[in-house]
């Protein structure tokens, strides 16, 4: 083969090449502006409260304590060979233990986990469900796959719902496909400044939106819902970072007061939010997730217990864990963690396993994790 020969070669791989490059750049792009699990940014009225709230400067929204998302020493090396070669103990071996939703079960006062932070509960006269995430934990079809659950829980299996909470449009929190199977059957979706235009986007009507700035209040019928500061962070993409708020709930009925933290950090204005709310009947903590390299953005599971004892609350009880593989710890770290500090510290903890139905009256105690592989 001669010299020419060669090059002629060599050009032609490298236009094929250049064109498969140029196309897989361009699906990529087209990707994060079109696929709908990205959402929208706001605008409008909404963009203009959003320039108005005492809680956004400078082109983005921040936290009451200064707060770094990484905390990670710059002088250490990075550690991929946990995430490349992780511990045996990481995942579970086996599907999770669950129960079936009992809807003959679940009364006023009644509580459901449904895994990592979705709650759905009964006040006296509304159905509310937190963050409702029922597929994956990602934009990325191969990641964020929940573990494998003996009874999955599924939308179609839940009553009605009155009221959807959102704490913040991260992924593991905001699940687009469970937004658009919610609506139809929703009647209000109450959201941070700025993550409306996700439900737009989705198919969720103006009407049902009410978008909240901290201590922003609104009465449903008699259960008051107010959101209060998380420290934490959001943003759905590359660009929009700190563009839409995040929070944590105070919700007020004649059943109880529930605290929902959504993802936070460790923060002193969790005594101000017991002070100006509380006590609370049962807060639902973040307890997992949690790295030495996002220590000011997700509390370690002993900050979590002492969380609820600063918000005066009768019940603590752990969730953000048991479902999704965000972090290097152990799936079953931040329960043992969590339970040994709330028995030093004599708090009251459920621990149900998910999908089961209970109530303040009769905490659900039994460590089943410790069965499970």
């Amino acid at each position: 083969m001669t010299i020419n020969r060669i090059f002629r070669l060599f050009l032609r791989v490298g236009k094929y090449l250049l064109v498969l490059v140029a196309t897989l750049a361009l699906a990529i792009v087209a990707f994060l502006y079109l696929a709908p699990t990205f959402g929208a940014n706001p605008s409008g009225d909404t963009l203009s409260r959003i320039k108005a709230s005492p809680n956004y400067h400078n082109g983005r929204f921040r936290n009451l304590t200064d707060t770094q998302i990484s905390t990670r020493d710059p002088s250490q090396p990075m550690d991929l060979a946990t995430w490349l070669f992780p511990a045996a103990d990481k995942n579970p071996a086996a599907p999770l233990p669950s129960q079936q939703f009992d809807s003959s079960a679940f009364n006023p006062g009644s509580y459901v986990w449904l895994g990592h932070s979705t709650i759905l509960f009964k006040t006296d006269s509304l159905v509310v469900l937190t963050d409702p995430v029922f597929n994956r934990a990602s934009p990325i079809p191969v990641f964020g796959k929940p573990f494998p659950i003996q009874h999955p829980p599924a939308l179609e299996s839940l009553p009605a719902i009155d009221v959807v909470v959102i704490s913040h449009d991260h992924y593991d929190h905001l699940d687009h496909l469970a937004i658009a199977a919610l609506e139809p059957s929703t009647t209000r979706f109450l959201v941070p400044l700025g993550v409306g235009a996700h439900l737009l986007r989705w198919g969720v009507p103006q009407s049902k939106i009410t978008e909240f700035d901290w201590y922003e209040s609104e009465s449903i019928d008699n259960t008051q819902f107010t959101m209060t500061p998380a420290r934490h962070f959001s943003g759905r993409g590359f660009t929009n970072r700190f563009k839409t708020l995040w929070g944590s709930w105070v919700i007020t009925s004649p059943t109880g007061k529930v605290f929902f933290s959504g993802d936070t950090g460790y923060f002193e204005d969790l005594k101000k939010i017991a002070t100006d709310y509380g006590p609370f009947d049962i807060s639902f903590m973040e307890n997992g997730a949690y790295s030495k390299d996002w220590t000011q953005i997700h509390m370690m599971p002993e900050e979590s217990v002492q969380a609820s004892v600063d918000l005066n609350s009768k019940v603590y009880f752990p969730i953000h864990w048991g479902k999704f593989d965000l972090a290097q710890h152990g799936w079953k770290d931040p329960i043992n963690r969590a339970t040994t500090k709330a028995k030093s510290l004599g708090v009251a903890i459920a621990t149900p396993v998910i999908g089961q139905t209970f109530t303040l009256t009769e905490l659900p105690q039994h460590d089943w994790w410790s069965d499970a592989k």
